[in-house]
């Protein structure tokens, strides 16, 4: 949940670059990364509207995200949800 309120994103790289990167991290399969992508992504839609292949990226990094917590940390969905937006 530390990645959440922590860590710096880079929103001024094009997005197609930035939606490579968030490809090779989802790519990993790693917690950390798909939480690295779920936070960069949130805080680039509270400024602006994602765009079509940035939303499917969020969706697919929350979905990814919740799974894994749920099963390895017994997180509840609510719980994440309550991290991510905060």
């Amino acid at each position: 949940m530390h990645i959440f309120h922590h860590g710096e994103s880079d929103q001024l790289l094009p997005w197609k670059q930035r939606y490579k990167i968030n490809t090779d991290k989802m790519k990993t399969g790693e917690i950390q990364k798909g939480a690295e992508v779920v936070r960069d992504l949130m805080r680039m839609k509270k400024e602006k509207a994602l765009n079509t292949s940035e939303k499917r990226m969020l969706e697919h990094a929350h979905e990814f995200l919740i799974s894994e917590l749920e099963v390895m940390e017994g997180i509840t969905e609510h719980e994440i949800k309550s991290f991510s937006q905060g």
